[in-house]
């Protein structure tokens, strides 16, 4: 791999949840597939919607997801922390969701929609509370060598 590309995942790194976003995507082009598959017995058409829905999940998804992570931590009122880290990614998920199939005329863009509001909520919270879960315990145990 060349040091361009290196480094450009590195800087992408701040941005992007690589690991998240691949979980997020297997998933999500799992079920895209499930469904196109089942629903026309077409394997091409099937797999090319999931390549695309994989395909935007792993890049949208891990951003979603970093942005959950960075405002639980950095966030100093834990409450809010929490909250902002679940309801701002969330809520831009399902706008970007929503908003891509209105636009690419999806005959059922809120059904379409769904699917992504099943996982982004509860992703969100669980990855928000763990994300300031390790912080807090970074920090207390950084509070107990500095004494």
């Amino acid at each position: 791999m060349t040091d361009s590309i290196k480094r450009l995942i590195k800087y992408g790194r701040k941005y992007i949840d690589y690991r998240m976003g691949m979980y997020g995507a297997i998933v999500m082009a799992t079920i895209v597939f499930s469904i196109n598959y089942y629903g026309t017995q077409n394997t091409f058409g099937a797999t090319t919607a999931a390549l695309k829905q994989g395909t935007y999940t792993f890049l949208f998804g891990g951003v979603i997801m970093r942005m959950s992570e960075r405002l639980a931590t950095e966030v100093s009122k834990r409450i809010l922390a929490l909250v902002l880290a679940c309801v701002v990614p969330s809520m831009v998920s399902l706008t970007l969701t929503f908003g891509v199939h209105s636009l690419k005329g999806t005959l059922k863009p809120l059904a379409s929609t769904i699917p992504t509001a099943i996982f982004v909520i509860p992703s969100t919270l669980i990855w928000g509370l763990m994300s300031r879960k390790r912080l807090e315990k970074t920090t207390a145990v950084d509070e107990i060598f500095d004494n």
